[in-house]
């Protein structure tokens, strides 16, 4: 659930290790969150704190929610 920087470029990683097909530059942020969302990520603001969380690992929860 974080934005790993590498060597200058950087991409939207879950917790449980899947990232992001390809990595950005700086300067390519809205283009980065843009490519996370259509690759199936979930980003949100919970408690004060961005989480990105993909497909797969949010799938449960949204589950989950529709049970509610």
């Amino acid at each position: 659930m974080t934005i790993e920087k590498h060597s200058g470029l950087q991409q939207i990683v879950c917790e449980c290790g899947e990232s992001q097909s390809r990595t950005y530059q700086a300067d390519e942020f809205d283009v980065m969150v843009s490519d996370a969302r259509r690759e199936g990520f979930v980003i949100a603001k919970v408690a004060g704190e961005w989480t990105h969380t993909c497909q797969d690992c949010a799938r449960p929860a949204r589950a989950q929610r529709k049970l509610l």
